[in-house]
């Protein structure tokens, strides 16, 4: 985290601000607490870093001296975290698609003509 913007987004995918915001809304919405031996900050950092670079739990085990299965309960907690909170992190866009995507051909075969 403190190694700047560029760093945070190779590891996480998102920005600083956007991870802090985050952190306040798990926080604030008292759905994530600290524990004695684990952060909120690193339970969603190690949460993140599994979804967005497909990483696996032996794989983050190295990088935090957690054991697999510690990993894998933090990981089931932020999960049951921010499915909490979809409605408010996730915006449905309803059935709207835009015009860029719906007319491209890349993308015919996702959408029902």
């Amino acid at each position: 985290m403190n190694r700047g913007d560029k760093h945070c987004v190779e590891q996480i995918h998102m920005k600083p601000v956007v991870l802090y915001n985050l952190y306040d809304v798990l926080t604030s919405r008292d759905v994530l607490q600290s524990t004695q031996n684990v952060s909120i900050k690193e339970q969603v950092i190690v949460f993140l870093q599994i979804i967005s670079r497909n990483q696996r739990f032996y794989f983050i085990n190295g990088i935090y001296y957690k054991s697999v299965e510690t990993i894998h309960r933090y990981f089931k907690i932020v999960l049951k975290a921010v499915l909490k909170l979809y409605k408010r992190l996730i915006k449905d866009l309803g059935d709207t698609v835009p015009t860029e995507i719906m007319n491209n051909h890349r993308f015919y075969f996702y959408f029902k003509v």
